[in-house]
């Protein structure tokens, strides 16, 4: 170990302490380069992993592998197996593969840490149950619930055992199994887990502990997806007042939190306290970012959904427009965050029957989608549907038609033949054709649809009967009155058993 390199590594891990990055990647290079002109691969090892650890800190995850990888293989070559610098160099690179998502890389080093727990501390010491623990967390981010939730019992079986029930790692690892069940939907499940989590948590580390806001954030979402939306309000003010002692009232966690809580009251139906706390979020966030920012456009598209359900839809209209110009000029016509805001007014004319004002806003959604997502995808075509509408309840009907024949073309190419979308395409192709006099043209697409929705949804569902009366209308049409009637008494049967 030269003098040299001490210096250069010691100065480098002063200005890692300072905060320095630059200065401390110069410096950790610096002493990399020296080990690699001298003979110890041992020191060479320890530069290799400060430089990944900068990396790491400084949240260059690609840039560190390469440095973790080289240290894990020097120190598995130098040393015995259960080493505490390859105990090291394992938990970095496995902590690493999961940052980056490669969350099937991290899984093999962090099952050899947990082996070499097991050997050297034997299978019930804590340092176990947190490998554990971790594995457990690769295996859910994986998808591996069943996996998952084994490791995650394992894990809390050893730290109650060897820590007591009333620890907060006891917490964590309750919360961690909870997590598994509610990406599973299974709420019922994970709701126990959560309060006995949130409770070990505020006898452990206190009740106004920034750490306690996982639990109370999931334990709200439970509620929520449970429809006990006064419940979750509960938790979300708790969350809030949490956030505004520890972070202070105009910190972004707190805007997050208030626009959570304003979301609960909607779902509530007390527009009031949503609207005044939406707008408490609005004049923090404008006041640090401006009223021009796409942050604040959507504080002001939440703001205008409150009052879309509050029925105040001159209010809503102008705050929807007012955000969809302010994407337009920060994001980009082409961006997300002007998609969604067309989605927005879209949606408000489309559901209060102003079809004329609706359609040139599904126009362009679907001129946008198509190019950014291509006419195969379920959201493109969702937005063709829309405009089919507009143009059915427009009487404009040529449109309709060019449109609808594209869009069951699609369908049976990317659902199939015999889906209901394709039944519902046909239906409507039917009706237009019925009413311009093409009837034998509208009788084989009334028959398709039939047929259709008849196998894939059964004979007494109502989209059966719709078709089955469009058919009627065109029997009528045809002078076979005595068929027409069937098709009308069939028709009225199937709806008046769906409503009952």
């Amino acid at each position: 170990m030269s003098k040299d390199w001490e210096k250069f590594f010691e100065q480098g891990n002063a200005a890692l302490e300072q905060g320095n990055m630059e200065q401390a990647e110069t410096m950790f290079k610096a002493a990399l380069s020296e080990a690699e002109r001298g003979n110890d691969e041992l020191v060479k090892a320890l530069s290799l992993e400060r430089l990944g650890e900068l990396y790491f800190e400084w949240q260059r995850f690609d840039d560190a592998e390469p440095y973790f990888i080289r240290n894990l293989e020097i120190r598995e070559k130098l040393l015995a197996p259960h080493d505490d610098l390859v105990v090291a160099a394992l938990n970095n690179l496995s902590a690493l593969y999961f940052f980056q998502g490669k969350h099937d890389l991290a899984e093999s080093p962090c099952k050899r840490l947990t082996e070499i727990y097991e050997q050297v501390l034997g299978s019930e010491h804590p340092e176990v149950a947190t490998s554990v623990n971790n594995l457990a967390l690769i295996y859910a981010a994986q998808g591996k619930s069943r996996l998952a939730e084994h490791n995650f019992k394992q894990a809390l079986a050893i730290k109650e055992k060897s820590l007591g029930r009333s620890h907060p790692e006891v917490g964590d690892i309750l919360h961690n199994l909870a997590n598994v069940y509610i990406n599973e939907a299974r709420y019922n499940d994970a709701e126990p887990y959560l309060n006995q989590a949130l409770t070990i948590l505020e006898v452990t580390i206190g009740e106004d502990h920034l750490d306690l806001a996982p639990v109370l954030t999931s334990l709200a979402a439970v509620y929520q997806s449970d429809g006990k939306h006064r419940e979750a309000s509960k938790l979300l003010e708790r969350l809030l007042a949490l956030k505004e002692i520890n972070l202070g009232p105009n910190h972004p966690e707190v805007v997050n939190a208030i626009t959570n809580l304003a979301a609960s009251y909607l779902y509530e139906g007390r527009f009031t306290d949503s609207e005044r706390l939406y707008k408490r979020a609005l004049s923090i966030r404008e006041r640090a970012l401006g009223r021009q920012s796409p942050e604040v456009a959507e504080i002001l598209a939440s703001i205008a959904f409150v009052h879309q359900s509050d029925n105040k839809y001159l209010l809503a209209e102008n705050l929807y427009r007012e955000a969809l110009t302010i994407c337009e000029h920060t994001r980009g016509p082409e961006s997300a965050e002007v998609d969604q805001r067309l989605w927005d007014l879209a949606c408000l004319y489309h559901n209060h029957n102003r079809y004329q004002k609706a359609e040139p806003f599904w126009k362009r959604l679907t001129e946008m989608r198509e190019k950014n997502l291509g006419l195969g995808h379920p959201d493109t075509q969702l937005c063709m549907d829309s405009l089919i509408i507009c143009y059915l309840q427009q009487t404009k009907y040529k449109e309709a038609e060019i449109l609808l024949k594209q869009l069951t073309e699609l369908r049976e190419m990317s659902v199939g033949p015999v889906h209901p979308d394709v039944a519902a395409c046909l239906h409507y192709l039917a009706e237009i054709m019925r009413h311009d006099g093409r009837y034998d043209l509208s009788e084989k697409n009334y028959k398709r649809a039939i047929d259709i929705r008849t196998h894939a949804l059964g004979a007494n569902h109502p989209d059966v009967a719709h078709s089955l009366e469009g058919y009627a209308h065109l029997l009528a049409a045809t002078y076979r009155e005595a068929e027409a009637e069937h098709m009308r008494i069939c028709a009225q049967a199937i709806l008046n058993a769906a409503s009952h």
